[in-house]
């Protein structure tokens, strides 16, 4: 006869950072940023937490899985790091309505988001940056971050990965009130 057992599952979420940034200048006071679409390659749309292992594998580890979907947690996590680095701004999730008035849309596309088996993370994105009026790209950029978590551990991993995230917003945050600023500049006489 078989005795249960307890589910060895551990269950891990991302999570908003603050991030080390200087807020000085322009702080993106009223505008209105829609942020999506956030892709995410499908081979991370799974509840396992991927491990590189070699350049050209990776490991699920039984029993190290996100608490909820990654594509959603990362849109989340990324979106409340934005807020917490453009504080007057008001961030919309994509979609958003036909009728909002959008000063910018962010459209993020990820191409990697793992973690080593050694504990370094590594977050790989393209981004651009539309008027949100003409759809017209403003500014696309590459964006690389890599963390060395304090242990292999799991948690210590993730508490990497969300800093990466945490990074992100602080790039993106930033040329957005250069952008800001530049429009402003222009339109003072």
């Amino acid at each position: 006869m078989l005795a249960p057992r307890p589910d060895p599952s551990k269950f891990f979420v991302l999570t908003a950072t603050q991030p080390k940034t200087e807020l000085s200048g322009s702080s993106a006071a009223d505008l209105s940023i829609g942020l999506g679409p956030v892709r995410l390659p499908d081979y991370l749309d799974r509840s396992e937490i991927i491990v590189r292992v070699a350049p050209n594998r990776v490991d699920m580890p039984d029993n190290d899985r996100w608490a909820e979907p990654l594509p959603a947690n990362f849109r989340s996590v990324l979106e409340t790091d934005l807020a917490s680095q453009l504080p007057n701004a008001q961030i919309v999730q994509f979609p958003w309505y036909s009728t909002s008035r959008l000063d910018y849309t962010i459209e993020v596309n990820v191409d990697r988001f793992e973690r080593d088996k050694s504990g370094n993370t590594l977050l790989i994105a393209r981004w651009t940056i539309h008027d949100g009026s003409t759809s017209k790209p403003l500014i696309a950029r590459d964006s690389h971050f890599n963390e060395t978590a304090k242990s292999a551990a799991m948690e210590d991993c993730v508490a990497a990965m969300s800093t990466d995230v945490g990074n992100l917003s602080v790039q993106i945050a930033s040329e957005v009130r250069r952008l800001t600023n530049m429009t402003s500049a222009q339109a003072s006489p």
